[in-house]
């Protein structure tokens, strides 16, 4: 839609641009993530480009990790200044803490996996062993079997 020559979004044609739903555009609406938002007649919300672009960085921050709290952290830095050079190295030790949680998974998953696979081996070995008493059983028993009837043509 276009009013005044400038264009505008109406929130279900956003949400399917965005692949989000209208409750959760409204919700970042509620909390701050997204101020800019204008009303037309009856209160009907109308987004511009310039929220499209906000709510596309939105995506990108919970794509990386980031918290919703985190989110709004950045978004008062912005108001407080109004510029990203206050945002951007704030959001840089964010990511920086992030990459750095990450890492520390990745340890405690590697530690895990190889838990996993040693545990693994025990059990399998421990079925080797119970395969072997179990082989050997049978081919006693198959030994006393033939045995016997040895015994019985004599």
């Amino acid at each position: 839609m276009e009013i005044d020559g400038l264009k505008y979004y109406q929130i279900g044609e956003l949400a399917n641009l965005l692949g989000l739903s209208p409750r959760t555009i409204r919700y970042y609406e509620e909390i701050g993530l997204l101020n800019s938002v204008k009303r037309i007649e009856r209160g009907k919300r109308v987004y511009t480009d310039k929220d499209l672009q906000r709510l596309k960085f939105i995506q990108r921050l919970k794509h990386l990790g980031l918290a919703l709290s985190e989110m709004h952290e950045l978004e008062d830095i912005y108001q407080i200044h109004r510029t990203n050079r206050k945002v951007l190295p704030r959001l840089l030790e964010l990511l920086d803490n992030h990459a750095a949680h990450i890492d520390e998974r990745i340890n405690i998953l590697l530690k895990l996996k190889t838990d996993i696979l040693n545990y693994q081996g025990k059990v399998r070995e421990k079925l080797s062993l119970e395969d072997d008493t179990r082989k050997g059983e049978e081919l006693e028993k198959r030994s006393g079997d033939y045995q016997r009837r040895q015994d019985g043509y004599r």
